[in-house]
């Protein structure tokens, strides 16, 4: 497919909203209100944007109102695993001999941004397991998995990051193909990125060598990884 004629899919692929933001509807839970409903979209697409601070004011007003939605739970996780990488890139692009302190500044900001992230994704990945994983919240429980992979990927958990791609990936094997093509039509994103399938085999293949010959982390590479969601 040409960039030109990828453009013109991208402009027009507006009219196909009501296709990809009905996760969030179905993580709003039954008997949610519209309202929720609404505020819930409107984060999404900040989300998909690039606007994560205004998708976590949104997401962290609703889960406040409604301690027990977990789609604004994982929504709060999303943007700030989102903002945490965003800072990681940032640190990455400066010169260190130049820039040490801020170069510092950001990855320590990354490293709380991630680990806040990682505790909401913690609850709820606990909460879903605790209710009972089923048809009904299957995807939804593979999705938080894989994000809760990347998250310890990026905090250097390599082990852990492994284990929950391939519970993900069992309990849902297409995340193996990455975004959908949809989404990556929202994202402007003409090539998959990695997928977590590809971030496993890594993973499992550096972690069998010894630790001197371990090459874990691949900036250029990693900084590309984007949050899933449910297509």
């Amino acid at each position: 497919m040409g960039d030109a004629y990828y453009r013109m899919l991208v402009r027009v692929a507006v009219v196909l909203t009501a296709a990809w933001i009905g996760w969030t509807f179905y993580d709003s839970g039954p008997g949610e209100s519209t309202v929720t409903g609404r505020e819930l979209a409107a984060a999404d697409r900040y989300l998909e944007d690039g606007e994560f601070e205004q998708a976590l004011g949104i997401f962290s007003q609703v889960h406040a109102r409604q301690p027990d939605n977990l789609g604004a739970l994982r929504g709060k996780a999303q943007a700030l695993m989102r903002i945490g990488i965003r800072r990681a890139a940032e640190a990455d692009r400066l010169d260190p001999t130049t820039q040490q302190p801020e170069i510092a500044r950001l990855r320590q900001e990354s490293t709380q941004l991630l680990r806040q992230a990682l505790g909401y994704y913690d609850e709820a990945i606990g909460r879903e397991l605790t209710a009972g994983v089923n048809e009904g919240n299957r995807r939804a429980m593979a999705v938080a998995l894989a994000n809760r992979g990347i998250l310890k990927d990026q905090l250097g958990e390599y082990r852990g990051a492994l284990a929950d791609y391939r519970e993900g990936l069992r309990l849902e094997p297409g995340l193996a193909d990455g975004p959908g093509f949809l989404t990556r039509f929202l994202r402007n994103q003409p090539q998959p990125p990695p997928s977590i399938a590809d971030r496993a085999r890594y993973l499992a293949a550096q972690l069998a060598k010894p630790e001197a010959e371990r090459l874990m982390r691949i900036p250029e590479q990693d900084h590309r990884q984007r949050a899933y969601r449910l297509d």
